[in-house]
């Protein structure tokens, strides 16, 4: 059962359809500016990484299904390997170790994300599946297979990984997220819960607050719905122009 955050009032359409076409014609004329990169879908799945946790900044322009829109494009470091807080994502560069301080899984995961970065999803693959050999339960080798596997339109593996991740790591919230974004079409109320879980982790992840928005609108939940599709937006403009998923 979905609980409505706030009083229940009356719907405005006309309201949010005025805000909707409001944002969108924002989003448009951001995009016509110099080395603006297109938008108008929806908010899509994060990109493989290392330490869970972290803020993600978010990009716009990646076209579903290479890897849907509105990814992440870093490489950050294994979790033990970065100075401060861990809030913030860390460069390979500035945060890295020396290669006799990390585990041997922890190498090989270094070495998969650098596959992954050339673009070697198959060797990537194979790396972290050699991960699970040395450590079975790595989070890092765990999500970013799931990611993989997602990116492949095999969806029952993509969970199946996410689950894994997510057993380790109950409150990494990017697992969460991009299993709601599998789980979208065929079962939409867990997708729903699995975002209102990633927000109530991080309540500043933007491309959450757009799905859980969009989900909620396609539910009926209008009231609920404009709220996070307004707090999206004022979390990250550049999600002004995404469209509504499609649930068929």
């Amino acid at each position: 059962m979905l609980r409505l955050a706030g009083p229940r009032r009356a719907v405005d359409l006309e309201l949010l359809g005025r805000q909707v076409r409001r944002v969108r014609r924002a989003g448009r004329e951001r995009s016509r500016r110099p080395g603006a990169a297109p938008g108008g879908a929806p908010p899509g799945r994060e990109e493989p990484r290392l330490r869970p946790r972290a803020h993600v900044p978010i990009l716009t322009g990646v076209p579903r299904p290479a890897l849907a829109v509105l990814a992440l494009l870093s490489v950050l470091v294994v979790s033990g390997c970065s100075g401060g807080d861990g809030d913030e994502p860390s460069s390979a560069t500035s945060s890295a170790t020396t290669p006799s301080s990390l585990s041997p899984a922890d190498t090989l995961v270094q070495t998969a994300l650098t596959q992954l970065e050339a673009g070697d999803a198959a060797a990537a693959r194979a790396t972290f599946e050699n991960v699970l050999e040395l450590d079975a339960d790595n989070v890092y080798a765990h999500y970013n297979l799931g990611l993989l596997a997602q990116e492949a339109g095999d969806d029952a593996l993509a969970v199946k990984h996410y689950d894994a991740a997510l057993k380790t790591d109950p409150e990494f919230t990017s697992a969460l997220y991009n299993k709601g974004i599998v789980l979208e079409t065929s079962d939409l109320d867990a997708a729903v819960e699995l975002y209102r879980r990633a927000l109530a982790i991080d309540p500043d992840l933007a491309a959450a607050h757009m799905r859980l928005g969009f989900a909620l609108l396609h539910l009926g939940k209008t009231d609920e719905a404009e709220e996070h599709l307004s707090t999206g937006v004022r979390l990250d403009p550049k999600m002004a122009d995404v469209k509504a998923p499609s649930y068929g």
